[in-house]
């Protein structure tokens, strides 16, 4: 019985302090302001560049990305242009997610289920590896963030 008391009183505790020390970016909610203002000097700031071969490949379109919302995470909090640590990681992944820098070909594929549901999407090199018999739609925005549900709507949308 002892051993069970203590063994539920370590879970407890685990789980008490499981989430302690970090509180998640809310890039559609109470942080979609901040996110979006960082994603969109991105489109202002960054090359995305879709030539073929690209001038700017996808690791420098990335990095450049990186330093726009390491730039505004480290502004003061009261400065309109700040962008909260914890949702640098959010910019960085939308620009990890898009097509810039991967040539003209490249397209944004979201996969659906059979109601319309974005399961996932992926970046492709071309749309003819986005398997639209199984359900995927070629997105027209350049960042997975913004393509699905198609049409799409964001910053990297034309």
């Amino acid at each position: 019985m002892r051993l069970l008391v203590r063994g539920t009183l370590g879970v407890l505790f685990l789980l008490g302090t499981a989430g302690v020390g970090y509180a998640g970016c809310d890039p559609q909610g109470t942080d979609k302001a901040a996110v979006d203002g960082a994603r969109a000097q991105v489109q202002t700031d960054c090359t995305c560049d879709h030539a073929d071969p690209p001038t700017v490949n996808h690791g420098q379109y990335v990095s450049c990305a990186a330093g726009v919302a390491n730039t505004r995470a480290g502004l003061d909090p009261s400065d309109p242009n700040f962008l909260p640590q914890n949702c640098k990681g959010a910019v960085k992944k939308c620009a990890a997610r898009s097509t810039c820098g991967k040539g003209s070909t490249a397209v944004t594929c979201c996969t659906l289920k059979s109601d319309g549901v974005t399961i996932k999407c992926k970046t492709k090199k071309d749309s003819a590896h986005c398997p639209t018999d199984q359900g995927a739609v070629v997105g027209v925005c350049a960042s997975c963030c913004d393509a699905c549900p198609a049409p799409g709507s964001g910053p990297t949308c034309p």
